[in-house]
């Protein structure tokens, strides 16, 4: 699950029926007023495209927000709050740290384990983001999973405390949580409309032109495959986070191994899915729930789902998509690859 690279959105633009990539665009506002930028943080690529604005200092204070949210999260990075806990199995966090390990336990919790923030000893074991394409013994599995368990984080205020040997590890949710420090930065500029990517998690923000509808493709989920097999109106101010099998993964006598991992068996999670689309109004939550909702599999999503008040998009391993009651009627599907049902 951790340490994952969600996959990407491909993002469609629609302005009085053009579809516009990457290009300065004459909208409602008047003249060429979209700003553009892109940079890497978080191990992906990040890119902020804004409407009703010429200011391209709003553009780089949410490239830079995203870098100095990774410079709290990380585990890599020695001067993150994150791995100095991780190195020193204590710490007093900031309250912005402790406000986000809160949530994420809370959505641990709710989702029996399937969101498991401690899970850092198998994703380094798996090591994904690696390049060899190894299936670890079983003996270092259950190790690992030894090391694992959310519930065994203490924490008294901001002071926290770790076991020794456990490992935190946000990658599953730290895209989301970076659209929503992007959010801040929007809400408090003079932008009227904008759309945030990092990786795979994506933010739109008030009105894209004169409308306040964006039009998101969302990726076929095949490997090597960039292209989309359906599209999801959405409107205002959303985040939609999107975790699946192929993006990161390898294949070992016949049998395909992903960077999803269950923090029950240790191994790649086996749910009969593909990929998982959440849409929420938060984008931590939509991060980790796509992780949890993958794990949990289609039938054991639900409950968590409604807790949170989110929308989904599931594809199984058979090529059936299910599409939540709340979006069913701006869903979509535009390729004969696939079937759809309302998830009920």
């Amino acid at each position: 699950m951790t340490g994952k690279k969600k996959i990407g959105l491909t993002i469609m633009i629609v302005i009085a029926a053009i579809a516009v990539a990457a290009a300065v665009l004459f909208d409602a506002f008047g003249n060429a007023k979209t700003v553009e930028k892109s940079g890497v943080a978080m191990g992906s690529v990040v890119t902020a495209t804004l409407y009703g604005t010429a200011d391209e200092a709003v553009a780089d204070s949410i490239l830079q927000t995203v870098e100095k949210e990774d410079g709290r999260i990380s585990r890599y990075r020695e001067e993150a709050e994150i791995y100095r806990l991780n190195k020193s199995g204590s710490l007093i966090v900031s309250d912005h740290t402790a406000g986000v390990l809160e949530k994420l336990l809370e959505i641990a919790g709710n989702s029996g384990g399937a969101f498991d923030i401690s899970i850092g000893a198998l994703s380094l074991l798996w090591d994904f983001d690696g390049e060899t394409e190894t299936v670890p013994e079983s003996s270092a599995v259950r190790d690992a999973l030894n090391l694992c368990g959310y519930e065994k984080i203490k924490h008294d205020g901001n002071a926290y405390q770790l076991p020794k040997g456990l490992t935190l590890d946000l990658g599953a949710a730290g895209k989301g949580l970076a659209c929503d420090d992007a959010l801040t930065v929007l809400q408090g500029s003079k932008v009227k409309g904008a759309i945030v990517s990092v990786g795979g998690t994506i933010l739109t923000y008030g009105k894209n032109g004169s409308s306040e509808d964006w039009t998101i493709g969302v990726r076929t989920p095949e490997k090597d495959d960039t292209s989309y097999f359906a599209k999801l109106t959405v409107r205002g101010t959303n985040f939609i986070s999107t975790s699946g099998s192929y993006e990161k993964s390898f294949t070992k006598n016949d049998k395909l191994y992903h960077h999803i991992l269950s923090p029950e068996t240790g191994y790649p999670a086996e749910s009969g899915l593909k990929s998982v689309t959440v849409i929420s109004d938060c984008g931590l939550v939509s991060d980790a729930l796509s992780t949890a909702c993958f794990v949990l599999g289609l039938q054991d999503s639900e409950m968590l789902l409604e807790q949170y008040g989110a929308e989904a998009i599931f594809v199984d391993t058979e090529n059936t998509i299910y599409v939540t009651d709340g979006i069913y009627d701006d869903f979509e599907l535009v390729s004969d690859s696939y079937r759809v049902q309302r998830y009920e």
